[in-house]
This record gives structure tokens, C-alpha cells and sequence, in this order.
């Protein structure tokens, strides 16, 4: 409706008594325009929101599709770049992540093998550091743990002793267990490397094939290949009749549903075997093998 004069300065709060100081002319002026700017029709288009500016989170193009269990109002924004797996390369999370836990046999009372001088628990703790540093400055996608880092046995019970180490691998959450130790034998004839590993039906598929892929590193330097071997016990059975493995850390690692393995590097006692273990160069260079054996089998990308 149309409004005096009056009524619309009222409205926009100006002062009767300002009004009757206005003079005539400009109030008849004011009337006329009032009464010109009235007249017209109420505008009926539909006006159009300006455009989401692209510098505020919102892509000119369709941005990548991303994957929520969460329903996404249609006005929220887009997550920031950072949580948007791109193209231009893998994430951490496209990175393939594994737990192994290296085992430097024997330790404190039990010594192993031992023969001019070597000792078998001070060969297999060096190992163990040297596949460890190689692994973590050559490869992504890896974490290394030992069952043992210094010269003890974790029990003075043998049989506890070797059941608390696959415990530490499940403490670790560990995807493999890699048992590491050196041969002998009586005669001192016998020679080569071999690696025994699981043959239960939880863990046989991936016990085997890391053991397989170690024995080939290994046999690549010219050590005789002995073969991926498994072995049944005698005196130990699962609750449905069937024999479990026969090598403790094996058995214990695949009840706890962790492919578990032994390499038997080499013989220790053997003049052939000799020659690639009589100096800290040459178990460097065994263990680099044992670690590309897990990095191949594990397909872990290169830093």
C-alpha cells in the first residue's frame, strides 16, 4: 500500500516537528517522488546466488569421489588436499606395512654350537643387527624387532625359553617370526644352508614361502642349497590327533598364528662353509641376504 509522506518518515524514524520545518516546496517535491516510486509493479524475478568462489575449498571442476561410511551434507566442503589420495604417487597408507621379529638364537647359558672360537648366540646377535639396518635404511614399509638384544636366555628352562620367544613376536604383533642360527655337525662334513619352516595349515603358505625366498638369497652367494624343509613331531599334537612341528619356535609361532622360520645359515664346522662366516664382512654379507630374501618375498619398496 502507499504511505503519506508522513507515515514513510515516521517509519524511518524521523521527527514530526523536523517535518513542519521542511518547506513547502521540497515537501511537495517529496510527495511527488513518493507517490512515483509507489506506483510501479512488485519485481517477481528470481535472483540468482552468486557462484561459490573456487578460493574457498570449492573445486571449478568435479574434485576426486571420496570413499565415507558418512553421509556428506551437499554444503560441506570438501576435505583438504591432504586427506585425498592423489595420482601423482603412493601415500603412506598405499605403502604395504609388515612386523618382523628377528630371533638371534640361543643367548646367556644356551651357547649352541661352538666351534674354533665362534660361538653360535654371538654370530646370530650380529646378525640380527646387520639384516635390522639394512632392512630399515634400504626399504619402506617394515618394522624390526628382536626377540633378544644383548647375551641372555629369556628362561633358564629351555622349554620356556623358546616359547617366549614366538610370546614376544605375538607381543609385537609380529607378521613374521625369523629364527636365526648356524649348523654343525659331528663329523664336520656336512655343509650348506638350509631353512626349516611350518607346515600347519594357518601358516604353512607364508612360512614356506619367505624360507623359500632366504634359501635363494642365500644359495645366490654359493652356499649348497639344503632345501625349505619341514618337520613333523613325535611327541607333540594338536587337540584333533594331528603332529605339530617339530622345532619349538616354529610350533609355538604357528599357535600363535604367526608364520615362523629357522635358517641354518651355514655349517660352522665345515672348512667350505668356512668362507662365508670367518669375519664380520662375511656375516654382513649373509645377513643383507637374509634381509633381501624378506624384502623380495614381502615385494617392500625401496627408500
Amino acid at each position: 500500500m502507499r504511505k503519506s509522506i508522513v507515515q514513510y518518515m515516521i517509519s524511518h524514524n524521523i521527527n514530526k516537528r523536523r517535518v513542519h520545518k521542511i518547506p513547502g516546496l521540497l515537501l511537495i517535491l517529496a510527495m511527488i517522488l513518493c507517490l512515483a516510486g509507489c506506483s510501479g509493479s512488485k519485481d517477481t524475478t528470481p535472483k540468482t546466488m552468486p557462484a561459490p568462489d573456487t578460493d574457498a575449498g570449492y573445486p571449478a571442476t568435479p574434485g576426486p569421489t571420496i570413499q565415507d561410511t558418512t553421509t556428506v551434507a551437499p554444503t560441506a566442503p570438501l576435505s583438504t588436499d591432504a586427506e585425498i589420495t592423489g595420482t601423482d604417487g603412493p601415500t603412506a597408507t598405499d605403502i604395504p606395512h609388515y612386523i618382523v621379529v628377528l630371533d638371534p638364537g640361543h643367548g646367556g647359558n644356551f651357547i649352541g654350537a661352538w666351534y674354533d672360537d665362534r660361538i653360535e648366540k654371538n654370530l646370530t646377535l650380529t646378525m640380527a643387527n646387520y639384516i635390522k639396518e639394512y632392512l630399515l635404511e634400504n626399504y619402506n614399509g617394515i618394522e624390526v624387532y628382536f626377540t633378544r638384544d644383548t647375551d641372555v636366555a629369556l628362561n633358564g628352562d629351555i622349554k620356556i625359553d623358546l616359547e617366549q620367544r614366538a610370546e614376544v613376536a605375538k607381543g609385537y604383533n609380529a607378521d613374521y617370526f625369523v629364527s636365526l642360527h648356524f649348523n654343525a655337525s659331528e663329523a664336520h662334513e656336512l655343509h650348506g644352508a638350509t631353512v626349516y619352516a611350518s607346515f600347519r595349515d594357518n601358516v604353512a603358505e607364508k612360512s614356506q614361502g619367505i624360507a623359500a625366498s632366504i634359501l635363494e638369497q642365500l644359495v645366490a652367494l654359493g652356499l649348497k642349497d639344503n632345501l625349505v624343509k619341514t618337520r613333523k613331531s613325535q611327541d607333540y599334537y594338536a587337540e584333533d590327533g594331528s603332529r605339530l612341528d617339530y622345532y619349538a619356535v616354529i610350533r609355538h609361532s604357528a599357535a600363535r598364528d604367526i608364520p615362523g622360520v629357522i635358517v641354518e645359515h651355514c655349517f660352522m664346522d665345515n672348512e667350505i662353509d668356512k668362507q662365508f662366516m670367518n669375519t664380520d664382512e662375511k656375516l654382513k654379507t649373509l645377513a643383507i641376504a637374509d634381509a633381501e630374501g624378506i624384502a623380495k618375498y614381502l615385494e617392500l619398496p625401496h627408500k
